[in-house]
């Protein structure tokens, strides 16, 4: 009989975003596999074709909101026939593992505790209260990045805690090669940028973590310098997305910074982007950071955790405070006027990427987890399936 794995995630788009390989992989070890998660947004649709289970639950990225009350009751009854709990995103792995059972096999990765330098006391207590309650019902504890490693020392023991490179990077499509130049100026054709202009871009959700009003900031300090011509495309979308172009708009700084929503063509943009940005106060292991590095694109980000594994201060990038404008309009400064360090910083980004996070070497450590838990029936990589 075929062991059955379920992945738990609060919300689809997670899934779809980061775990499609690993689930690939799974099913080609012969798990079934079944994922449990909010589906309202997106059916998994893809995932079903493959043979894989898809329960819709109706978690809430909401800690109070009632659905998870409800969410509690429906993903008790989907656990009790999976031998192996795989579960990411914070508040429904916390309401899994409250009602898993001594039969679950439980894998939790945190992709950044919510509890972290920046935090306030209280919020940490709560949400280090959390995890350390949880832990008592979890097998496995995966960390992504070593800050939480030290901080996950205090939640579980030694045998259950193990450190994994991400959730890895298909370093494939997030090459600079595969666009030439013609490609790339069709696509800043197309942006309505001039062909010579230099792109700074960040990715990410419009909200207070995301810091994108220090990039305002620091963009009309960067204007003043009267440097080559440049715009920043900020991607994505969020409660802050109208507040944030408002703020554009009124410091008349439109033709200098672009919000360009949701994109489903990263590799595109990123391939005519000469800095990549992320000042965020707190991150687990961006994948926005690694896609850049990854296409050999030289970063300025926060000095947090998850940003201090990818980025070496000084050798593929640089490292700046959170909520400093200034430090981040010196750092792109000096890579807007300096080509031979900007292409240096590329070079050796995409060096770590491939050597540490990509989804080849991730899968490497996963199998290892795997091996540890007694999924696999020897040391040649077969899986128990009796």
């Amino acid at each position: 009989m075929k062991k059955k794995i379920l992945f738990v995630t609060t919300i689809s788009n997670t899934v779809e975003s980061f775990f499609i390989p690993h689930i690939h992989y799974l099913l080609s070890k012969g798990f079934a596999v079944g994922v449990a998660t909010n589906t309202e947004d997106n059916t998994l649709e893809r995932l079903a074709e493959l043979g894989v289970v898809i329960h819709h639950v109706p978690f809430s990225r909401k800690i109070a909101d009632k659905a998870n009350l409800s969410a509690y009751k429906v993903i008790k009854k989907i656990i009790k026939p999976y031998h192996i709990l795989h579960l990411h995103t914070p508040i429904s792995s916390f309401i899994t593992r409250i009602c898993s059972s001594k039969n679950h096999k439980v894998i939790y990765t945190s992709h950044g505790f919510h509890f972290n330098e920046h935090g306030r006391w209280y919020t940490n207590f709560l949400f280090f209260s959390a995890e350390k309650l949880a832990g008592l019902k979890t097998n496995k504890l995966i960390v992504i990045n070593h800050d939480d490693l030290v901080a996950a020392k205090k939640i579980v023991s030694k045998k259950k805690l193990h450190h994994v490179n991400g959730v890895g990077l298909d370093t494939s499509i997030y090459q600079s090669d595969q666009f030439s130049e013609q490609e790339k100026q069709e696509i800043k054709l197309e942006l309505g940028l001039e062909s010579d202009e230099k792109v700074i871009t960040h990715i990410a959700e419009f909200n207070e973590n995301k810091r994108q009003m220090d990039i305002v900031h620091a963009c009309e300090l960067l204007k003043e310098q009267k440097t080559k011509k440049f715009t920043i495309l900020l991607i994505g979308t969020g409660e802050n997305m109208d507040k944030i172009q408002k703020q554009i708009n009124d410091r008349n700084l439109q033709g200098y910074i672009k919000c360009l929503g949701l994109r489903r063509d990263i590799p595109r943009i990123l391939s005519i982007t000469d800095i990549g940005l992320l000042v965020s106060i707190r991150e687990g292991l961006p994948r926005s950071l690694m896609e850049m590095m990854s296409m050999k694109i030289p970063v300025v980000a926060t000095n947090i955790r998850g940003n201090r594994d990818l980025i070496e201060n000084g050798i593929n990038g640089y490292l700046v405070s959170i909520k400093d404008p200034s430090q981040i309009a010196e750092k792109c400064l000096t890579l807007l006027t300096n080509e031979n360090l900007s292409k240096q910083f590329g070079e050796k980004g995409r060096e770590k990427i491939e050597k540490q996070f990509s989804i080849e070497k991730v899968l490497q450590q996963m199998e290892v987890v795997y091996q540890e838990m007694g999924l696999y029936k020897d040391d040649r990589n077969v899986l128990d399936q009796s």
